[in-house]
């Protein structure tokens, strides 16, 4: 099949999504996939990391390009300090993402991620011994930090010297600095006093002026220090071959990381193509089926591209495209083919996510290569070669491709041929894609019952190819039209069409009034399809318009009683104050606080609230129209009752309210369980619960946000009819350990997400 994928051009298709790469590995994961019987893991877990993606940043800056480390390590060599920092950024990356798998809810990734084996042994050792800019910590052995104690002394002794013998020869030098080559402190003395400088010549100038010469009072240091310098360099290759050695014990973890961490970077990879190129993970079916959605061939630039539409149904062993040269018959051919192959190595695709692909075992393919991207040239015999190869392999699990079937010899022969070459994959039970120019083959997909007609739109206007794929019409070769506009006399296209049997010219007539009706077909549905597109628009945005009125409504109610709330605990305070005063039998103050309470009795009274038509009687649960909080009915006045809030009791027309389901008792400090299990994200999801259902597991959520390090939690219940939002709110409402909610931002989930802080 390998050769049938080099001509679906399927590595270089593969290495557009290699630029999403954060590492080596990573690339070479996704150079190395192919076609599978198992596409869906991987797809699931693209699926998995694209929805991670959204919550997480993956730490992709760190530095997992460390295989020829690897293999230094491997070979024995000792690794220098700025390939341990580089060995310690890897270990530290592998950590940051197995943090992530901790944070994640079940999934493929998750437990992906939790493979990853941690090494804080190998990160403390590198960090104990070497510095962040490269260099070995004093500290990183005793002998080390003796041997540069003892050279900072030498040091500070040689440099005080250095300037009392510079002092002392200062008339002969012909610069007055000291010169530091090969760890020696030297002086530039003039050549003609070199009498006069008692000590060893390492150098002299080009001119011969100068010479550079050790005084025999620094000799004994420069040498202690040069001993010390090796004596150094000996310790800190032995400091680097011990931490080397632990390294190369923990080789098989480090290898199995970066193993793993590969594999997560083309996940990585194939979900930002498919973030960044609008493409879709499709899972492949078992069903013998193929249809693709405006698909677009990868490799065409997006200002090109003309979205592909094709269907082969379960019930039909093949497709045969005809239609005019340059027309897209074979982008076509290999889209099918080339979709099919990444889909069963487990990438997305640039199509519709209904689009529809099936499982082949085999996929066979022989592309003329004279509509290559790389235009060469394909004789008739290596067809032929290449298409035998194909008949004798192909079965029921096969996908066949085959590019201009019949040209290249004798039309009646090809012909003949190619309707032979049909049969035979019909017969194999086989699913094929043929592209032709060959009129009886035309004929025998329209006559057929397992074969699908197909063709590329041509205007016959502007005489050129639309790129257009119309499902069961045959297409018209259009030579003539074709000819004519590149520049043909009038005069020999008449001759060549006297020149055809009429039979021929009958057919391909009716080819071109068929494909003319369909095409104008297609301009009404696309008049419809636009006006039927309007249309959606407008309902959603009447539908946007009323939803923000009901959201805004909810969000007005659940105001108001949080008002009544803050009104009644004041009523209550004055309550409290009143019984004080009647402790201290002050009648003034008395007075006052019975005014008090009196004047907030006729506020209270004259609160305007929503209206509704719903009827209640004594005993009903209710709450106002549209709003959260639940009372119960006390006493019957007729048009009005007494209703019990629980902090208050209110007189409220009956209209104002409707019946309501009885609330679940509140739950006390003695039947809270509190897991150990800290919350490691602040969000849940309840969407597709009732209220009675969400409850416990919100109030079990508030639980954990209070004894965790999160201050903000987010609760994911869907936009919906906003039954369950408004039951979230009212649980809310009732927790004393709730500071406030509200719905989150666009950027938060808008009206679907209700964000608490504790």
């Amino acid at each position: 099949m390998n050769e049938s994928l080099e001509l679906l051009e399927f590595d270089e298709v593969k290495r557009l999504y290699t630029k999403y790469c954060f590492s080596e590995g990573g690339k070479e994961k996704i150079l190395a996939l192919q076609p599978n019987e198992d596409p869906w893991s991987e797809l699931s877990l693209i699926e998995d990391t694209l929805k991670t993606l959204r919550f997480f940043e993956f730490p992709t800056y760190y530095d997992y390009n460390i295989k020829l480390l690897i293999d230094k390590v491997e070979s024995g060599q000792i690794l220098e300090p700025g390939e341990l920092l580089r060995i310690r950024d890897f270990i530290s990356g592998c950590s940051a993402f197995k943090e992530i798998g901790r944070k994640l809810d079940a999934s493929r990734l998750k437990l992906k991620l939790l493979e990853i084996k941690e090494l804080p042994d190998i990160l403390n050792e590198i960090n104990r011994v070497v510095s962040e800019d490269g260099d070995i910590k004093n500290n990183a052995s005793k002998k080390l930090k003796e041997i540069r104690e003892e050279k900072r002394r030498i040091n500070s002794q040689l440099k005080r010297l250095s300037e009392n013998v510079k002092d002392k020869y200062r008339q002969f030098l012909q610069d007055e600095i000291i010169v530091f080559r090969d760890g020696r402190y030297l002086l530039a003395v003039k050549s003609s006093y070199r009498p006069k400088v008692k000590g060893i010549v390492h150098y002299s100038s080009s001119t011969g002026m100068t010479l550079y010469i050790e005084p025999e009072e620094l000799i004994p240091f420069n040498d202690r220090r040069k001993i010390l310098d090796e004596e150094e360099r000996r310790e800190i290759n032995r400091i680097l071959r011990e931490v080397t050695t632990k390294i190369l014990s923990k080789m098989e973890t480090i290898k199995k990381d970066l193993s793993i961490i590969s594999h997560i970077d083309s996940l990585y990879a194939r979900a930002m193509y498919a973030l960044n190129e609008d493409a879709s993970i499709i899972y492949p079916i078992k069903s013998r089926e193929i249809e693709l959605i405006n698909a677009k061939h990868p490799l065409i630039p997006d200002d090109r591209v003309v979205p592909i539409n094709v269907k082969i149904g379960r019930d039909k062993n093949g497709l045969i495209i005809t239609g005019p040269n340059m027309g897209g018959k074979t982008v076509t051919l290999k889209t099918i083919g080339l979709f099919t192959a990444l889909v069963m190595s487990g990438f997305p695709v640039k199509a519709d996510p209904d689009s529809k692909v099936s499982m082949f075992k085999k996929i066979l393919a022989d592309i003329g290569e004279e509509q290559n991207i790389q235009l060469s040239l394909s004789t008739f015999s290596s067809h032929m070669k290449r298409i035998s190869k194909i008949l004798e392999k192909a079965d029921e699990n096969s996908l066949i491709l085959i590019d201009q079937l019949g040209t290249g010899t004798d039309p009646v022969e090809g012909s003949a041929l190619a309707l032979a070459i049909v049969e035979e994959l019909i017969k194999k039970g086989c699913k094929f894609v043929v592209t032709t120019h060959m009129t009886p083959l035309k004929l025998f997909a329209i006559e057929r019952e397992e074969v699908e007609s197909a063709s590329v739109e041509f205007d016959p206007r502007t005489l050129k190819p639309t790129y257009h794929v119309l499902m069961g019409v045959p297409g018209a070769s259009h030579a003539f039209e074709i000819a004519s506009s590149l520049g043909i006399d009038g005069e020999i296209i008449e001759r060549a069409r006297r020149y055809m049997s009429g039979g021929s010219v009958e057919v391909e007539s009716i080819i071109r009034k068929l494909q003319e009706e369909v095409r104008n077909l297609k301009i009404e549905k696309r008049r419809v399809e636009e006006e039927k597109e309007k249309l959606e628009k407008e309902r959603e945005k009447y539908e946007r318009e009323y939803k923000k009125l009901k959201d805004s409504k909810i969000e007005e109610i659940d105001y108001q009683l949080k008002d009544l709330t803050n009104q009644v605990d004041d009523v209550m305070k004055k309550l409290e104050k009143a019984i004080h005063v009647l402790k201290e039998k002050n009648i003034d103050d008395l007075k006052k606080v019975v005014k008090d309470l009196h004047d907030e009795k006729k506020r209270l009274r004259k609160i305007n609230l929503p209206s509704s038509m719903d009827r209640v009687k004594e005993g009903d649960y209710v709450r106002l129209k549209g709003g959260t909080s639940i009372g119960k009915v006390i006493d019957d006045k007729g048009d009005t009752v007494f209703v019990d809030f629980g902090t208050m009791k209110v007189e409220l027309p009956k209209t104002s309210l409707e019946v309501a389901k009885a609330p679940q008792p509140k739950r006390t400090l003695t039947n809270i369980n509190v897991s150990k299990n800290i919350l490691e994200k602040p969000e849940i999801d309840i969407r597709g619960l009732t209220v009675e259902q969400a409850e416990p597991i919100v109030i079990n959520f508030i639980d954990k946000l209070v004894l965790s390090d999160f201050e903000k939690g987010y609760i994911i219940h869907g936009k919906g009819t906003g039954r369950l939002a408004a039951g979230v709110w009212q649980i809310l409402r009732r927790d004393p350990r709730v500071r406030s909610y509200r719905f989150g931002t666009p950027g938060e989930g808008g009206t679907g997400v209700t964000v608490v802080e504790v």
